[in-house]
């Protein structure tokens, strides 16, 4: 699997770092198409959700506009669960079998879950990401300098 240069584990030579800039550079297709939420979300709950988030981005973010309609997904997967979880409210449901709102709860969840994974937006693929790009900076400077 092809990784980000800050995410990569593997210890590289100046020329291969070199050589993975330049192929990072020669696919980055910016993030500019991200400024505007596409016009299919389903309500204001989505589309708030969605200038939040792009708000959060800067741009080291790896966030770009390939990822617009997972991110359109996930704001949309918000905008419903939000509306399931208000209008379920603190009630409790009788019965065996569960609700279909609790059902629909529970949908929305797991597809927040799933883009939010993809789009880097849970804290553990954040502190992953985090960890080898320090990792990989404490390298550069040992090599760079040695182990001071």
């Amino acid at each position: 699997m092809r990784k980000s240069l800050e995410t990569m584990t593997k210890n590289l030579t100046q020329e291969e770092i070199k050589i993975k800039q330049l192929e990072q550079d020669a696919v980055f297709v910016g993030n500019e198409q991200l400024e505007h939420p596409p016009d299919w979300l389903v309500n204001e709950s989505a589309i708030n959700e969605w200038k939040r988030l792009v708000k959060q981005f800067n741009k080291k973010s790896m966030i770009s506009n390939l990822d617009y309609n997972n991110l359109g997904a996930y704001c949309n997967a918000f905008a419903r669960y939000t509306t399931i979880v208000k209008r379920l409210g603190t009630q409790v449901l009788p019965g065996r079998e569960p609700s279909p709102l609790v059902m629909l709860e529970l949908k929305y969840s797991d597809e927040m879950k799933r883009y939010g994974a993809l789009l880097g937006l849970t804290m553990e693929s954040r502190l992953k990401a985090g960890k080898v790009i320090v990792t990989n900076t404490e390298e550069d400077i040992n090599q760079e300098f040695g182990d001071v």
